[in-house]
Parts: C-alpha cells; structure tokens; sequence
C-alpha cells in the first residue's frame, strides 16, 4: 500500500505550514534477464534434475520508493470583518480594564506610602517637626489617621480617582511643610553664591574704574554697574535680616527661586561691561612720495669733447 507522507513546521506566528511531501510505496526488485546460452544450459540442466526435489525459491528484494510530489496550501479566511473588529474591541477593552486595574493600584500604593512617610516626619525633630505649628501638625496627623483607617475599611476597593482626591487633599497639608524644609535646607548656599558674585562685581569696579585696559567703558556704564551693585547688595542685607527674624514654622521671606533671579540680574547687567571688546585702532593710509628716476645721460650743455694729446 502506497502513503504519503508530510512534513509540517510552525512559523513564529504560531501558524502551521505544510514544508513537503512524499509519496512512499514497496517496490520488488526485478532481477537482470541472462544470456541465450546460459537459459539453454538452465534448461537442460532443469531437465536432468526432474527427479530431485525442487528447491524452495528465494524471497523477492523489496526497496523502498520515495516522491515527491507537488502541492498547494489553502487557508481561507474564516471571520468576516464585522467579526475581526468585534474581537478588536473586545480585546482594547480587556487591555483597557488591566490598565485601569492596574493605575488603581499604583495610586493606591501611592496613598498608603505617603501615608506612612509622613507620619513618621512630622513628629521628627530632623524632618518636618521644626516646619510646621503645633495647630498645623496636629491637624495633618489627624488626617493621616483617618486616610489610613479608610483605606483598610471601606476604601480597600475604591476607584483610582477617589485614591487621587485622598492624596491631594493630604498634601494640601503636607506641602507647606516641605516647602518650608526645602527653602531652609538651599537658602545658604543660594545666599553664598548672591553674596560672593556681588562681592566680584564690587571688587571689579571699585578698583578697574582708573585701569587704562577698560578705559573704553563709558561713564554711564561705570554709573550702571555701581546702581546695580547697590541695590543688588541692599536687597540681599534686607532679605537677610527679614529672614532671620522668622522662625521655621513660618513661610519664607524670600525665597531661593528670587535669591537665585537676583544672581542671573546683577551678572547679565554687568558682564556684558565688563567683557566689553576695546575699539579696533584706526589704521591710517601712509601716501609714499615717489622719486624721481636718476639719469646718466649728460645734457647738451655738458658735453665736453675730447682734448688732442
């Protein structure tokens, strides 16, 4: 009996394909016909062994056949189109449902984290404690308590936007506070960084105003460089001392946003001056006189003949 046989593969789609196939049948082999003389021989020998008895035949050789054959692959389509965009949807819809599922609990976790974190600063002496009034603490902590109560009771299984409402009003709260610590922990530096470039500009135009090098700087730019020093310096003493009369717990007189803006002013108002490239010289057109061409040749006047010796 003839079969065939298939070879399938699996592309990365998933899909199966048909790779070959062969058509496999049992062939017997024929043995090779003899000469004329040896089935005369074959005959009369056959002839002169009638009495004995005949001898059993070998079995036939059987090969095997292989071919190949041709073939065709047919996959029709078997969802209409209103079908395909039926699953389309359901499948957005299932993505959308893992993502909201998903966002709730990020919201969530953010919840309780913030939750967690600020109650412990707010009574920390090395955190939010020095940063807030008694009134203001007592009243965050408050809320803290409760947010954490509601989420283990009826808020274990709240929307994300009831989460995100519960956050923000808690740092309405808290956001004061950090602000305050943030303030207090750059105000130095920002301070050092305003006092040290004044004191630069100071400097400069206190002792380059007689300097031959910047004598192309106007009067009015000396004026404008001095004016802003000032003020700049004036404000930065007035901002200190207001700041230094306030305790922690209050809102800064100043804050490191202005500190770092009155820095950026006084430095584009005069390093532009002080940079200021000097006036090229004007080079001036040396008109060279030219002379007059010597001659050898002696005049009319001058010519003397040559005397008899």
């Amino acid at each position: 009996d003839n079969k065939i046989r298939v070879n399938v593969k699996q592309d990365i789609h998933g899909t199966i394909l048909l790779s070959s196939a062969q058509m496999v049948e049992e062939v017997v082999e024929e043995e090779p016909e003899k000469d004329e003389e040896m089935k005369g021989e074959d005959a009369a020998a056959k002839e002169g062994d009638e009495s004995k008895k005949e001898e059993t035949k070998p079995e036939k050789k059987k090969k095997i056949k292989k071919t190949n054959l041709e073939f065709s692959e047919s996959r029709p389509l078997e969802w209409t189109k209103a079908e395909m965009d039926t699953y389309y949807e359901k499948e957005v819809s299932m993505s959308n449902i893992d993502r909201i599922v998903k966002e709730t609990a990020d919201m969530r976790n953010e919840l309780e984290s913030y939750v967690y974190d600020m109650r412990d600063k707010i009574i920390s002496e090395n955190q939010l404690g020095p940063y807030g009034t008694d009134s203001e603490k007592s009243a965050f902590s408050s809320a803290l308590e409760k947010t954490e109560n509601w989420l283990y009771e009826e808020g274990f299984d709240a929307k994300k936007s009831v989460y995100a409402d519960k956050l923000g009003a808690l740092k309405k709260l808290g956001d004061p506070l950090q602000m305050r610590q943030n303030e207090a922990q750059a105000r130095p530096n920002a301070m050092n960084v305003l006092k040290r470039t004044v004191e630069k500009y100071q400097n400069w135009v206190n002792t380059s105003a007689a300097d031959e090098q910047y004598g192309h700087i106007t009067d009015d730019e000396w004026t404008k460089a001095r004016e802003v020093c000032d003020s700049t310096s004036n404000w930065m003493y007035d901002a200190m001392d207001k700041q230094g009369s306030l305790s922690p717990s209050q809102n800064p007189a100043v804050t490191v946003a202005e500190i770092n803006a009155k820095s950026n002013e006084i430095t584009k108002v005069i390093s532009p001056i002080m940079h200021k490239p000097k006036p090229k010289p004007k080079v001036e057109e040396k008109t060279e006189e030219k002379a007059a061409p010597a001659t050898d040749k002696p005049t009319e006047e001058g010519k003397t003949e040559p005397m008899d010796t």
